[in-house]
């Protein structure tokens, strides 16, 4: 498999994790709601969404409005709306993506003022981790506010859609 294939797949994979995730934070009882850690939770899904779009935007070299990378407001309902976009956007992205274009770099000037030089491929690779990490904290914020948690983890998700895993018989040894 080509390596802009494979990315592809695990972009399908942090979509579905996405999903997953914000019917989680939906989940947390209205009770748990004004606790501090639910807008953690909201938070953190939002720095995750800035994070896509802002990559997304110096990696397509987009003149877009640079989004908050941490918001401490974030509302429930702008969550879904927003990753719909971004996921779109990420999705036409991908598509379009050559793989010879992995290896080509991108720069942006961050507020600082610094201008950054970055490969393609690494910073995909980056925000793979990247968006594992946060939504592990995110699932223990609903565990703990009392909200339904499930499994995001890649070989859940691939499993069922991979035929060389086989059937359900095939695992028992």
């Amino acid at each position: 498999m080509i390596l802009i294939t494979r990315y592809r797949e695990l972009y399908d994979y942090e979509c579905s994790a996405n999903a997953q995730m914000l019917t989680m934070i939906e989940s947390i009882p209205e009770i748990s709601r004004t606790d501090p850690r639910f807008q953690r939770a909201l938070n953190l899904a939002a720095h995750l969404a800035a994070c896509r779009e802002n990559w997304l935007t110096w990696m397509a070299g987009e003149e877009r409005e640079i989004a908050l990378w941490f918001e401490t407001d974030t509302a429930l309902e702008s969550l879904r709306p927003r990753y719909a976009a971004i996921e779109q956007r990420w999705v036409a992205y991908l598509a379009a993506l050559a793989e010879d274009q992995l290896q080509a770099t991108f720069t942006f000037t961050e507020a600082d003022g610094n201008t950054y030089r970055v490969l393609t491929e690494g910073q995909i690779i980056q925000l793979n981790g990247h968006t594992c990490y946060h939504r592990g904290q995110i699932v223990l914020l609903v565990d703990q506010l009392g909200g339904e948690t499930v499994d995001t983890d890649y070989i859940d998700w691939v499993y069922p859609r991979d035929p060389r895993y086989g059937t359900d018989e095939s695992l028992h040894i």
